[in-house]
């Protein structure tokens, strides 16, 4: 993988201090005079006054306290960047920056600016980058046809490499950038619609979804679907009597009803003769769809069975006999045999990669697969990403659903939180509190959840209980029954509770340290109240002191339609971050951005199109270097027959 420059600087010219205004952006260069420490925490920084002949400047930098390794007092020091103005004083916050050693000279130009890791400096990998690059780069082979670039008026990929690490000028860097995206969008179109081909032969069950099951179901729901899940329901019916497999993507907002239309979908299997089944991406999740499903399909004489990675024996599986399976990955455990799956079902998919996909598919003899999401993905990375799937939509919500007040508190307010949970467990309600974010490690995110509850313990008036990750699965179901049957009021947690959780009488949710916590995750956890009839509040606490952290707290005030939340979210952080964990084999974007190059995505995703209707597996002579590059890309991600 390519490290590319996250950016580059213009140091065409170096500013004196003097003559510094309030919204340039340039570059100074001076000595460190004073380091202060701001400590640690959510608000810890670093700040530095740098000075030279003619003036001053102060320089912060937040959550990056290791720096003062390097801006030492005395220290030479480059700095690029826009000039603010804070109480009276000049300054520069989280600005490019360069060490320079004594007696060197600053580089000037337009300067590749790349990502740094620990003691790591700019100067040095400048240098690397600068001797590495222009002889590593024309060495590089270009896969993509001679036809094609020169139909698309795109520069060979060697000097478009060259030139996004050292361009001469900005219509350069944008030329070379304009020929690497385009890369990556053909390389991600190209395989995910060589996913998307049926093999030849392949023959999926022709399930019949107007079965007495399904019949039976649609007669005892104490409800009528909405618009938005008969539109989706329709388009899933359509692809179920066909004998080419079924591979869709549903995606639907929390609370959307997803659950109904995926139930309607396993019961047109079951009440056709074959087997279904259902995999979560953790055990809390699939032990809620388990007893959901234990609850609904009871009285229409369906067996649901739970698979985890403890069971040793599943006979009724390879029996044969119609039923529904719900577990978590270990239903993709070599000792797991369906005789007679005709659908899948995957939730949450956006956890699962591409292969973990593939592998259940394996099970049956071509299964149907219907595969679910609660984090709203934008269209346009939605096509992309998961080019290989149809794509259903769930317009709006079902009736009833309340709407959620979201309110942002700062922590010396955070007691107004919890005061008002005290009265929503006063009036029989419900509540839950989320621990915050300290580390992306479960351990630490579950010993802050503890110390959390142990503390609310003390203050009489609710009944507080606690789940984490570290809990044996015996003691998370234990409480998550006792809150569903109200012996609980408050359930601390940590982010486990983000999916799968559905208590109506539940109607505060508190988020401690939400600043720290993506914005899909912070709607995910609001999505667990405001699922009865009672208005419902969620409290967002934390001081936000990044751009885009205070950005996403913004957003999550003034929004709670997902999908909106989701382009926010694709601006805020851009692609490769709102994809999370990147799809096992198929890289996420490095330069790319759907949004931005949304003309390109739609230019590659056309080319990707045309090449493989003409030679499906890319056999053509002229096309081995696409070939290679698709293959490498999925290589990872799925079993070999779909490689073809």
């Amino acid at each position: 993988m390519t490290l590319w420059p996250r950016r580059h600087v213009d140091r065409s010219e170096i500013t004196p201090l003097w003559r510094v205004r309030v919204g340039d952006v340039i570059s100074v260069q001076g000595i460190v005079e004073t380091v202060t420490d701001g400590g640690f925490g959510p608000r810890n920084y670093l700040k530095i006054r740098v000075g030279d002949s003619t003036g001053h400047l102060d320089v912060t930098f937040f959550h990056a306290t290791w720096l003062k390794r390097q801006l030492t007092t005395g220290t030479q020091v480059l700095l690029s960047g826009r000039i603010d103005q804070f109480r009276g004083h000049l300054t520069m916050v989280h600005p490019d920056y360069e060490v320079l050693e004594a007696g060197q000279e600053p580089r000037l130009g337009l300067l590749p600016v790349y990502p740094l890791a620990g003691d790591l400096r700019q100067r040095f990998m400048q240098d690397l980058e600068s001797r590495v690059v222009p002889r590593w780069s024309p060495q590089m082979d270009d896969p993509l046809p001679d036809y094609v670039r020169l139909a698309k008026r795109l520069p060979d990929r060697p000097w478009a490499i060259l030139h996004q690490h050292w361009p001469i000028d900005a219509q350069e860097r944008e030329v070379s950038r304009r020929r690497l995206v385009y890369d990556e969008f053909l390389r991600m179109s190209l395989a995910v619609l060589w996913l998307h081909q049926a093999e030849p032969g392949v023959s999926a069950p022709q399930l019949d979804s107007h079965n007495r099951l399904v019949s039976d179901f649609m007669a005892r729901l104490p409800f009528v679907l909405t618009s938005g899940q008969k539109a989706a329901w329709s388009e899933i019916q359509h692809d179920l009597k066909e004998t080419r497999p079924m591979a869709r993507l549903l995606q639907g907002d929390v609370g959307s009803g997803k659950t109904i239309v995926a139930a309607l979908s396993l019961l047109a299997a079951v009440g056709t003769g074959y087997q279904a089944c259902l995999m979560a991406p953790t055990e809390l999740l699939a032990e809620q769809h388990y007893l959901w499903f234990q609850e609904y399909f009871q009285h229409l004489g369906v067996p649901v069975i739970y698979v985890s990675g403890r069971a040793k024996s599943q006979d009724p599986l390879s029996s044969g006999m119609p039923l529904l399976a719900v577990g978590t990955q270990a239903l993709l455990a070599s000792k797991v045999a369906f005789s007679r799956l005709g659908l899948v079902v995957v939730d949450e998919q956006h956890r699962f990669g591409v292969r973990q996909r593939g592998l259940l598919g394996e099970k049956g003899l071509f299964p149907h697969m219907l595969v679910m999401t609660a984090t709203p993905i934008p269209r346009t990375l939605a096509l992309t990403v998961y080019g290989d799937l149809a794509i259903t939509q769930i317009e709006g919500v079902p009736p009833g659903r309340q709407p959620i007040k979201t309110v942002h508190l700062s922590m010396k307010d955070r007691r107004e939180a919890y005061v008002k949970v005290l009265e929503a467990v006063r009036q029989g309600r419900q509540a839950y509190v989320i621990c915050p974010l300290v580390e992306e490690s479960e351990e630490s995110q579950g010993k802050a959840a503890v110390l959390l509850a142990d503390g609310m313990r003390k203050i009489s008036g609710w009944r507080v209980g606690l789940v984490h990750g570290r809990l044996a699965q015996e003691e998370k179901s234990q409480v998550m029954s006792l809150f569903r049957q109200g012996e609980i009021d408050v359930l601390v947690g940590t982010t486990i509770l983000e999916v799968g959780v559905d208590v109506p009488n539940a109607t505060v949710m508190v988020i401690e340290g939400a600043d720290r916590f993506g914005l899909a995750q912070l709607h995910q956890l609001r999505g667990r109240v405001g699922r009865g009839v009672h208005p419902s509040t969620c409290y967002l606490l934390g001081d936000p002191v990044t751009e885009e952290a205070q950005s996403r707290i913004q957003a999550m005030v003034e929004s709670e339609n997902g999908l909106e939340l989701a382009e926010r979210d694709l601006e805020i952080r851009g692609p490769g971050e709102v994809l999370g964990m990147r799809q096992h084999g198929v890289a996420g974007f490095q330069l790319a951005n759907p949004l931005k190059d949304l003309e390109l995505l739609t230019e590659a995703r056309e080319t990707a199109r045309q090449l493989l209707s003409g030679d499906r597996n890319l056999a053509d002579p002229n096309h081995q270097g696409l070939r290679q590059w698709v293959v490498e890309a999925l290589k990872e991600a799925l079993p070999g027959h779909v490689l073809h």
